[in-house]
């Protein structure tokens, strides 16, 4: 069971002030880059070192971020858990044991380092097969039916024809070892038509080298074919500023009802003095929404 644990887990024995690591199950030896017989042989300070730092004492119980020094590549930023063991049936009582849980945070501190430069619509993380493991919107949904992709293949909800291509930029990126922009396609669902999105993907690598998963950040989106519909403008527009439907109801004085008719496409057409609302309060023309109404 321990070594069908998909979360890196490893047993660490206390001699002394030695601290060597007995077993380790098959996620913690791709997280480290090192086999089970090397790691038998280092000391946590090689695989841990900011744990002997600022003379805090290693392997204290509880939950720690630190870092790890894996066999490839640069340091990784991490959390540990650390657990005391139960005896272990060993005569010599000078040896403890303890069980560390580590989770590679790589990934989630790209994703916090790429929200510095700005907000993005999306964010997430999907394994080194494209299943979606992570996925965040930070923006009122375009659809009251739910086109998550969490825990789904990333193109499942891409078009096909970009599939092959998708593939050669992320082998490339990751043969580079570089984040990469890419702008992509989606299916079109039955409520919302093909979007056009640009985002910056990163490959995350394990301990020997291997792609990992890959974060990744979409900064804007746009329709695919301008289909000419007010209804999918206005949702868009809406979703770049991360306004809602209530909140652009209560910014503009007009009713959620008259919004919410604008957004699914019942009204075309709107008066003039709705369109200009509307349209300040995104921070747009009319016509990037209505061009029949701004031309009046």
């Amino acid at each position: 069971m321990f070594d069908t644990i998909e979360q890196p887990l490893a047993v660490v024995r206390r001699s002394g002030r030695s601290l060597t690591i007995t077993e380790a199950n098959p996620a913690f030896i791709r997280m480290t880059g090192y086999e089970i017989d090397r790691l038998q042989a280092m000391q946590i300070r090689q695989l841990f070192p900011r744990l002997y730092s600022n003379k805090q004492p290693a392997l204290a119980n509880g939950i720690i971020e630190t870092t790890l020094q894996p066999s490839f590549g640069n340091t990784k930023s991490i959390t540990m858990e650390t657990k005391p063991l139960p005896y272990l049936g060993e005569e010599d009582s000078g040896r403890t044991y303890y069980l560390i849980i580590a989770k590679d945070m790589s990934a989630d501190k790209w994703l916090e380092q790429q929200s510095t430069v700005k907000k993005a619509l999306n964010i997430g993380i999907c394994d080194n097969e494209y299943i979606v493991r992570k996925f965040h919107q930070n923006y009122s949904p375009l659809s009251n039916v739910d086109h998550s992709p969490l825990h789904q293949s990333i193109f499942d909800f891409l078009d096909p024809n970009e599939h092959e291509m998708i593939k050669t930029q992320l082998s490339t990126a990751s043969t580079e070892s570089n984040s990469c922009d890419i702008v992509v396609r989606t299916i079109s669902f039955e409520d919302i038509s093909g979007l056009e999105m640009r985002a910056t993907i990163c490959p995350i690598f394990d301990g020997f080298g291997a792609i990992q998963e890959y974060a990744f950040s979409v900064w804007d989106l746009k329709e695919a074919n301008d289909s000419g519909q007010p209804g999918m403008k206005l949702k868009i527009w809406m979703a770049k500023r991360d306004i809602s439907t209530s909140q652009l109801s209560l910014s503009t004085g007009i009713s959620i009802q008259t919004i919410s008719k604008l957004r699914n496409g019942k009204i075309t057409k709107p008066q003039r003095l709705t369109a200009e609302l509307i349209a300040s309060e995104l921070r747009v023309e009319i016509t990037d929404i209505w061009p029949e109404v701004g031309r009046r």
